[in-house]
């Protein structure tokens, strides 16, 4: 089953909430059914890889399946250790497309996912709610963040083609003392918002906004799957 977006979305009212707030939440983004099927792809279809750095601006990918129980300990400690201090990341993920091209394998279920949001569709969909129709192309990548997974505090602007960016939320069952919603840090000193993972829900946001993924609790009782990425001039 293709990805399809909800017939019954109001665009117009959502595009007029967008435009306020540059920033929205949109329960029943998909299709009940093709949510299902992508909720299927990320939980049961996808190699996934840990991300961290290992120096300034200098990412590794560490594929999930070969680490071993102390490896990934050590990454961890790494992690939390550079995260006192300055921007950090720990969670796996997946790469669909960098900037629109697409996916390599054409049979596998992530290709579809990639050809819908960079799709027609999708992009046009972008247009409207964020009003910037330079948008020509999405940036995408599977996530899932585990007990201990983070994403620190950052504005996106690193990449200046970056119009908007967006989660799609695939997470069934959620609750917040589990951690890692996405919160919003536009007010200094204070949290600003918050969007709790979801299922078949979609974040998006004006980019640079100050933003980050909380942590992720030890005692969390399920992942936190979604899609991310940026919409790209």
């Amino acid at each position: 089953m293709t990805p399809a977006l909800n017939p019954a979305l109001d665009l117009n009212a959502l595009a007029q909430a967008y435009g306020r707030d540059r920033r929205i939440h949109i329960p029943a983004i998909l299709t009940e059914g093709s949510a299902q099927r992508v909720h299927q792809c990320l939980t049961q279809e996808t190699d996934y890889s840990l991300l961290c750095q290992s120096g300034p601006d200098q990412a590794v990918a560490w594929p999930v399946a070969g680490l071993t129980p102390q490896k990934e300990v050590e990454l961890m400690n790494g992690a939390y250790g550079r995260a006192r201090d300055k921007f950090e990341y720990l969670y796996d993920a997946h790469s669909l497309s960098r900037e629109g091209e697409p996916y390599p394998d054409p049979s596998h279920y992530l290709a579809a996912i990639n050809r819908f949001l960079n799709g027609p569709a999708m992009l046009d969909f972008a247009r409207r709610l964020t009003g910037h129709p330079e948008i020509a192309a999405t940036s995408i990548q599977a996530t899932r963040y585990r007990p201990g997974h983070f994403l620190n505090q950052h504005d996106d602007i690193n990449d200046v083609r970056r119009v908007a960016a967006f989660v799609l939320n695939m997470t069934p069952h959620w609750r917040a003392d589990w951690g890692g919603a996405l919160l919003f840090c536009d007010r200094p000193g204070h949290i600003s918002e918050g969007f709790l993972p979801a299922f078949n829900a979609l974040n998006m946001f004006t980019v640079p906004q100050q933003h980050q993924v909380g942590f992720v609790s030890p005692f969390a009782g399920a992942y936190r799957f979604s899609v991310t990425g940026w919409f790209l001039r």
